[in-house]
């Protein structure tokens, strides 16, 4: 009796799904991460609190007008054993001078304090928006924002535009289901982890919604962590309105530097200027 009340206790099992999915364990900036990211004058560090403890995120202003409140606002989300500045090298500046960029970092994770619980993720986006207005003296920006993850981002990512006005979203080896992404790893943990995020349920409620963003999604067909079928399930979902690329010789992570321009144009709304090429095809009707 001992063994199975220790088996269902709520602590335990948070316990065992934060193991698996890495949450519990830190990851921390490089010196020359931080450097890099602060040798440009311009870039900000934002600092704020929440209920998981001090937090920071970083911000990139554009190249155009740098000094002023951004127009347009790309916030990033990273994977789940990532990092905010682990975007910064990819950033594409020239294509687009005028979008600013706010990276974000989860709980626990580079200078932030707390454990990560994925549908608490969406407080470290609203503290570092609320931070990125104070710096300009403003309540609230009047930014058009797009958003991009990559992963475990996805779902960060969608949380954010489920309840806040976005133009564009561009998902990159996304999951349907935050507990299907556990199954890859571990039937058992994911049966009984506490924490679910549905990015099928919150992709429709998204298109719902009048005037509602451009979703693109981009996977990679050799990708072992979170299988195609389920960037192909999510597309799948309104074929019309979901651009679908699939890259025939990608996996999890070489997707995102083969195809980061594609990416970044997809972002910026640019797709038009990007040349279509054998390796990635939109496939929108394929389930």
């Amino acid at each position: 009796i001992m063994i199975r009340r220790l088996l269902v206790s709520p602590g335990v099992i948070l316990l065992c799904s934060l193991i698996l999915s890495g949450c519990m364990q830190p990851i921390l900036y490089e010196s020359s991460q931080l450097s890099t990211f602060d040798a440009r004058p311009e870039n900000i560090r934002l600092e704020f609190v929440t209920e998981k403890g001090y937090q920071v995120a970083f911000y990139s202003p554009p190249l155009n007008a740098p000094e002023r409140p951004p127009a347009r606002l790309n916030i990033l989300y990273p994977g789940i054993n990532s990092l905010a500045l682990d975007w910064y090298p990819f950033l594409v500046r020239e294509e687009d001078p005028d979008a600013a960029y706010l990276l974000i970092d989860y709980p626990g994770r580079g200078l932030s304090e707390g454990a990560m619980r994925p549908e608490d993720n969406l407080r470290s986006t609203e503290g570092a928006l609320k931070a990125l207005s104070k710096k300009f003296g403003e309540t609230e920006l009047d930014a058009e924002f797009n958003l991009l993850g990559h992963s475990f981002g996805t779902g960060a990512a969608l949380q954010f535009a489920e309840r806040s006005k976005v133009s564009r979203i561009v998902l990159v080896a996304p999951f349907n289901t935050l507990r299907a992404a556990v199954a890859v790893r571990s039937w058992f943990l994911s049966i009984i982890m506490p924490d679910q995020i549905d990015n099928r349920k919150i992709i429709r409620k998204i298109l719902q919604e009048k005037d509602s963003p451009r979703i693109s999604i981009l996977h990679g067909r050799l990708d072992a962590t979170l299988p195609v079928a389920m960037g192909r399930e999510l597309a799948a979902i309104d074929p019309a309105r979901i651009d679908y690329f699939e890259s025939a010789n990608d996996d999890h992570v070489s997707v995102l530097t083969t195809r980061r321009n594609l990416i970044f144009s997809l972002l910026n709304g640019r797709f038009e200027k990007v040349a279509a090429t054998p390796q990635v095809s939109g496939l929108k009707n394929q389930n």
